[in-house]
């Protein structure tokens, strides 16, 4: 119990700074990034990503060639690269933008201030849980103490996604084998009994479900899942071209609109990375994500995600200026 309410102290004392220091923070972000800049002749690098996100999705089509073309810029895709791989490349100077969780943004701007995310994605949490594998005997998630579970990497989603789901349930996640596999291995260490569960999201998540005798344990919806995607950028274009990473949140927004219209063009990007139609009839069942900006409800619900991390010791202490790591294109709507 003293446990318990000294956190509750400490993240109201966390929000009340958060509330004094949003505002500003946001304000100064936006004056020294949002003025217009030269953007003629000017190209954005998208790294993007081996899932249906949106930025994945925008390769397909020339959404966001038009909308770089207002400012007379223009686009390039590169990828599809793994998700730390991605980062690799714009942190090596060889693209401009990404797409990672929020968690993970997390991580990264309490690392350094070389990143600024330009635009939420954000869905239900139905696309990301924990899934037992066949023959483990596990029915819950009491039945994982002392067994091996999958995931990607250490504070990243599928940490996130465990640790969040045992907190919720009130249980001991250290009682937990955390196993950390390349997503190449993910189907076949779930199939082989190297692992006895896995924590995951998107098309492998979906991949697990779709297993015979795989039981789903739980889902984001059920513990109020805070880890959704964000589309960012380095710190250096953003403040170089802010006007292009616009033009790239309008583009996305155009293509959350198209998806809610029909999400078929989904399904055919998890077609190409090789999902089969068992898979893609569960992918169905998703959430459709929308694009919103990096508005103060955004940068509150980081906060919250930021004080679960110090929480379950991903981190040490929460960032304290969030603000300074978004633009807000709330006025591009």
């Amino acid at each position: 119990m003293k446990n318990t309410a000294r956190k509750a102290r400490n993240r109201a004392a966390f929000f009340s700074l958060l509330a004094v220091t949003t505002a500003l923070a946001v304000t100064a972000v936006l004056a020294s990034c949002k003025a217009k800049t030269q953007t003629q002749g000017a190209a954005l690098r998208a790294a993007y990503l081996p899932t249906a996100n949106y930025l994945t999705t925008l390769s397909k089509t020339q959404i966001l060639q038009e909308e770089l073309a207002k400012e007379k810029a223009s686009a390039e895709f590169i990828g599809p690269s793994a998700p730390v791989d991605a980062i690799k490349i714009v942190t090596s100077g060889n693209a401009d933008i990404t797409t990672t969780g929020t968690g993970f943004f997390i991580n990264m701007i309490g690392q350094g201030g070389g990143w600024v995310a330009f635009a939420l994605e954000k869905y239900s949490g139905d696309s990301q849980g924990i899934v037992a594998a066949p023959g483990s005997g596990v029915e819950t998630l009491a039945d994982l103490y002392g067994k091996k579970v999958g995931i990607a990497q250490r504070g990243a989603t599928a940490d996130y996604i465990l640790s969040a789901a045992f907190s919720h349930a009130g249980l001991d996640v250290s009682r937990v084998e955390k196993v950390e596999l390349a997503q190449a291995d993910f189907a076949a260490a779930f199939t082989s009994g190297r692992i006895d569960a896995l924590a995951s999201f998107d098309q492998n998540f979906a991949n697990a479900l779709a297993v015979p005798g795989a039981k789903k344990l739980i889902d984001g919806t059920e513990y109020g899942s805070l880890n959704w995607s964000l589309h960012i950028a380095s710190r250096s274009f953003a403040e170089k071209h802010p006007d292009l990473l616009g033009a790239a949140y309008r583009a996305l927004r155009r293509e959350a609109a198209r998806a809610q219209e029909n999400p078929s063009f989904i399904m055919d990007t998890y077609r190409q990375f090789g999902a089969s139609e068992t898979q893609i009839s569960l992918l169905k069942t998703f959430d459709v994500p929308q694009i919103l900006p990096l508005d103060a409800q955004a940068v509150a619900d980081m906060a919250r995600q930021a004080a679960q991390y110090v929480e379950f010791g991903f981190i040490s202490a929460a960032p304290q200026d969030f603000g300074s790591h978004v633009l807000d294109f709330s006025d591009e709507d």
